[in-house]
């Protein structure tokens, strides 16, 4: 009797697992904004009505970035060189690759010239290296397309990151 109360017992929970339940819907909260419901086509918020999902599919045209400056691409990103080096001529427009906050403005490390760091949404951060001129401050709201600095007489270099991993820049420049 009691094997039998087991088994009954058992079968109605497992078949619970096949009966469709409402569904909650899907919050996504960008960790460095504190945003919730992101639509990532364009990186703004999703107005949403309550209890209905986001269905949108991710359009990588309208999600990729501006190219910094105008030039030949003469490396490319591998283990050991972690961004994108550009033949340049100087006194080039360096433009923003996203809208952002400038997080540093300034040349402390020697090595890289005048440097620019940009706070993009979602987490990824653009660096703008070797440059001649900074025409932003850190504290700076830029949008997509807004010079920033002006190259200098070596070739502009460029990273990105996603918090603090290096990534491939090509995959989001257009």
């Amino acid at each position: 009797m009691l094997n039998k109360l087991i088994i009954v017992f058992i079968s109605l929970v497992l078949t619970s697992c096949f009966f469709e339940k409402t569904k909650k819907p899907v919050v996504i909260i960008d960790r460095s904004t504190g945003q919730e419901n992101i639509d990532f086509d364009r990186f703004s918020i999703i107005p949403q009505p309550e209890g209905q999902t986001v269905d949108r599919k991710i359009d990588k045209k309208t999600n990729s970035a501006l190219i910094p400056v105008a030039g030949r691409i003469i490396q490319t990103f591998s283990k050991n060189h972690q961004g994108l080096s550009f033949a340049t001529n100087f006194a080039q427009a360096v433009r923003a690759v996203k809208d952002g906050t400038v997080v540093y403005s300034g040349n402390k490390n020697k090595k890289n010239g005048k440097t620019i760091i940009i706070k993009h949404a979602l987490g990824f951060y653009s660096s703008y290296m070797q440059n001649q001129t900074l025409q932003v401050q850190s504290g700076d709201k830029v949008k997509k397309g807004q010079v920033i600095a002006t190259t200098g007489k070596n070739n502009f270099y460029f990273e990105m990151k996603k918090f603090e991993t290096p990534i491939n820049p090509i995959k989001y420049l257009k």
